[in-house]
C-alpha cells in the first residue's frame, strides 16, 4: 500500500498515485538495506483461478464471489487518476458498517485493527494494468482505493470501496514458480540488484512483524533514488520519477506473488507504511531500494 504523508502532494496531479495513503497503520520502522542477486529467468505458471477487476472514477467492477485459495488477480484502470486496489479480509464478526465506521472514526489505524492485509495490485497509472497472485482464506473482504486525490480526499471517501466473499476450501493449485523473490523485513527490502525485462513472477514475502508494501517507481532518465526521496522531501518541479504498480500492503508473516513485465530502465521501491511511533512513513526512515531492468 503506497501512503500520501504530505497534504502539499496531493495538489500534484502527477504524484496523486504515489502518494496512496493509509493514515497511520500499526508499524515500526527501522533502516531499509537491499541485496543484489542474478538475474532470474522467466517461468511458466500453473492453472489458477483468474479474476478481472477494473478500476474507475471512483469505483471497482469487479467479482462478487471469489474462490478461497490461490487467485490470479488483474486490476485493469479504467479512470482518468492513478488507482489500486489493497484487499483485506474482514476480521470474523467484523461487519462492513464497523469497518467503514473505523475507517472514518480512525483512518487506516482503525481498518488494520478489524482486518488482515493480504496484498493487491498496487498504484498504477489509467490505461495500465497489474497482475498479482494472492492466497485467500475464505471469509467476507473488502476490495479499497487509499489513493488520494488533488482535493486531499481518499478515493475510498468517494465511493471506491467494495465488499466481496471468499467461499470454499483451497484447491490442489501448486503454488507458482517465482523467477525471483523480494523479502520484507524488519525493515528492508532484500531483492535482486537486476531483473530481466518481459513477463516475470517474483515471490514477496514479509518476513517481518509489521505490513509492508512494494512501492515500484521507474525514475527519470539520469535520476536516482537519492533524487527521488529528495522530491518527496522537498517537491519542487516535475517529479523524477513514475508510479510503476507493485504490491499493496500485506500482513506480517504471508506471501504473495507479484507479477512484472517492465521495460529496460532504472527503477525503485519504496514503502510509504507510516510509522506510528515517528510519524514518517518508512521511506523516510530507509525502507527504500534501487534496482535495475535490462
Amino acid at each position: 500500500m503506497m501512503y500520501k504523508w504530505k497534504s502539499s502532494f496531493a495538489r500534484r496531479h502527477v504524484l496523486i498515485g504515489m502518494l496512496l495513503i493509509l493514515m497511520p497503520l500499526a508499524v515500526v520502522v527501522a533502516c531499509a538495506q537491499s541485496s543484489a542477486g542474478s538475474s532470474p529467468t522467466p517461468t511458466s505458471q500453473p492453472s489458477l483461478a483468474a479474476i478481472t477487476i477494473k478500476a474507475m472514477n471512483y469505483s471497482y467492477d469487479q467479482p462478487q464471489t471469489v474462490p478461497a485459495g490461490l487467485v490470479d488477480i488483474t486490476l485493469i484502470n479504467n479512470g482518468t487518476e492513478p488507482h489500486q486496489d489493497n484487499i483485506v479480509r474482514l476480521h470474523d464478526g467484523v461487519t462492513f458498517e464497523q469497518f467503514q465506521a473505523a475507517l472514518l472514526k480512525q483512518g487506516d489505524l482503525g481498518a488494520v485493527q478489524l482486518s488482515t492485509f493480504y496484498g493487491g495490485p498496487n498504484a498504477i497509472l489509467p490505461g495500465k494494468s497489474q497482475e498479482v497472485i494472492l492466497n485467500l482464506p475464505a471469509g467476507h473482504y473488502v476490495s479499497i482505493c487509499f489513493v488520494r486525490g488533488s482535493d486531499n480526499v481518499p478515493h475510498y471517501m468517494k465511493g471506491m470501496i467494495a465488499q466481496f466473499t471468499v467461499v470454499g476450501s483451497p484447491g490442489e493449485s501448486q503454488a507458482p514458480k517465482a523467477d525471483g523473490e523480494i523479502v520484507l523485513q524488519n525493515f528492508s527490502y532484500v531483492l535482486p540488484g537486476t531483473l530481466p525485462s518481459g513477463p516475470i513472477t517474483l515471490k514477496v514475502t514479509n518476513r517481518g512483524s509489521q505490513t509492508h508494501e512494494v512501492t515500484l517507481v521507474h525514475l527519470a532518465p539520469r535520476k536516482s533514488m537519492q533524487d527521488v526521496i529528495a522530491f518527496l522531501h522537498k517537491p519542487a518541479g516535475p517529479p523524477p520519477f513514475e508510479v510503476a504498480g507493485g504490491l499493496a500492503a500485506i500482513a506480517p508473516q504471508t506471501s504473495a506473488w507479484l507479477k512484472l513485465n517492465l521495460q529496460p530502465g532504472k527503477y525503485g521501491t519504496l514503502c510509504f507504511v507510516t510509522d506510528p511511533t515517528t510519524g514518517k512513513p518508512h521511506f523516510m526512515l530507509g525502507m527504500m531500494a534501487p534496482f535495475t531492468v535490462q
